[in-house]
């Protein structure tokens, strides 16, 4: 009888079996540091889709506010002494109570000297911009020209302005929460 002499690697089966084991756990961490990471990743790509879309939001207000201002300032600019029943509804586009009574305590003086001059105006937005925009608010910055004619003046005085509106969102619509108004002296 012959003696073949086997060869082993010199390993015991328990080394064997560390070393599988040592090689899976390995792996698991490697998967989990990947899952970690692609769940992190997938965190910051939806805050940065968020993030978008409260800047498109943002950017869509802009026009959005400039529009209704432009709406806005025209009632505002716009008379005529012979129908003044609904003459101050702009009034209900400011947001607070107090804006629309430091307006409201004109009205009287204004109406009486409508009717007693006999006049009227027309009006024209010239120039709008809008900055400092978020998806709730934003300033509207315009040029406003406005044609004034009375009894005793029937071609009129231009008057121009320039009109800075602080504009909030209010649901759907947005309201003026402030408006500063400068008056361009005529040329001299």
């Amino acid at each position: 009888m012959t003696v073949q002499k086997v060869e082993t690697s010199g390993r015991a089966p328990e080394q064997t079996y560390r070393i599988v084991i040592l090689v899976l756990v390995a792996a698991l961490v490697v998967a989990g540091c990947v899952v970690i990471w692609l769940v992190s990743e997938r965190n910051k790509a939806n805050d940065e889709v968020a993030d978008q879309k409260t800047e498109i939001a943002s950017y869509a207000a802009g026009p959005e506010a400039r529009d209704v201002a432009e709406e806005m300032l025209l009632e505002m600019i716009e008379f005529d002494y012979r129908d003044l029943d609904d003459e101050y509804v702009w009034l209900d586009n400011f947001s607070s109570e107090e804006l629309r009574s430091r307006f409201e305590r004109q009205v009287p003086k204004l109406t009486k000297l409508i009717k007693t001059t006999k006049s009227s105006a027309e009006g024209e937005v010239v120039q709008i911009a809008y900055n400092s925009i978020d998806s709730d608010s934003a300033t509207v910055l315009a040029f406003v020209r406005q044609s004034l004619t009375d009894a005793n003046n029937k071609q009129g005085v231009i008057e121009e302005q320039w009109t800075t509106l602080q504009m909030v969102r209010d649901g759907d619509g947005w309201l003026i929460d402030n408006i500063d108004i400068v008056t361009v002296p005529p040329p001299t």
